[in-house]
């Protein structure tokens, strides 16, 4: 049995929880020109805004290399090759000429694989606090998830997690595809979250062991609080 608190609904806390965040991919486009794609997730997780640009003009041109940058200032950036990803915002950010210290960038990025294990690792910790709570009073249920976790998922890298997700390729050219593949998987791993928190508010003494809901696993929330604070002298 759980307290008798009122249960919001998920899309609801989702709104209200998750700050936006941004994706950035380089890769093929329209007629195989190798292009630039940004996308924007809003707080419920869906895909917002999305631009476009051959990566010719992104990378030699000032003016269009500080319009993407304001597409991902102030923003966390969802980090799946790291490497890469890295190289793209300071070929963005040489380009642009923007005077800033160099890997300013570092502070928003943010894993999705990191993501997925938090959340499985809090599930465990509170799915040990019912099981805890039951041998006192065996009228309180089990945990029960609508976005069940696999107990035994191994998620190495962005690939395996899509298919934990069951995130199969968006259609579209290669970069467009990519961008909004992973920004399909962002909005899964909120509302897995969200669902996740929501325990705290159905069970009290849940809540009274972990604390209060968080919006979002701890890093990528670092990763948006770091991220709002920075804008960039554009």
């Amino acid at each position: 049995m759980t307290d008798p608190v009122t249960v919001e609904p998920l899309e609801e806390l989702t709104a209200l929880w998750a700050p936006g965040s941004a994706v950035l991919c380089v890769g093929e486009g329209d007629d195989g020109i190798e292009s630039v794609a940004t996308w924007h997730v809003s707080p419920p997780g869906d895909a917002t805004g999305a631009w476009i640009y051959p990566a010719d003009d992104v990378f030699g041109s000032q003016d269009a290399a500080r319009r993407v940058l304001t597409f991902v200032e102030r923003r966390a950036i969802a980090s799946v090759h790291p490497q890469s990803l890295r190289e793209w915002l300071d070929r963005l950010t040489a380009t642009a000429k923007v005077d800033i210290e160099d890997g300013w960038w570092e502070r928003h990025l943010f894993s999705p694989v990191d993501a997925f294990r938090e959340t499985a690792e809090r599930r465990q910790q509170y799915a040990a606090t019912v099981e805890a709570a039951r041998q006192d009073s065996k009228t309180i249920t089990p945990l029960e998830w609508t976005h069940d976790l696999p107990d035994d998922a191994e998620v190495q890298d962005f690939a395996s997690l899509q298919r934990v997700a069951r995130i199969s390729a968006a259609p579209g050219t290669p970069v467009v595809s990519e961008v909004l593949s992973i920004a399909r998987t962002l909005r899964w791993l909120v509302s897995v979250w969200a669902e996740t928190e929501q325990v705290k508010n159905r069970r009290r003494y849940v809540r009274a062991a972990h604390g209060d809901p968080d919006p979002l696993p701890p890093r990528w929330l670092a990763a948006v609080r770091s991220a709002s604070t920075n804008r960039l002298p554009l």
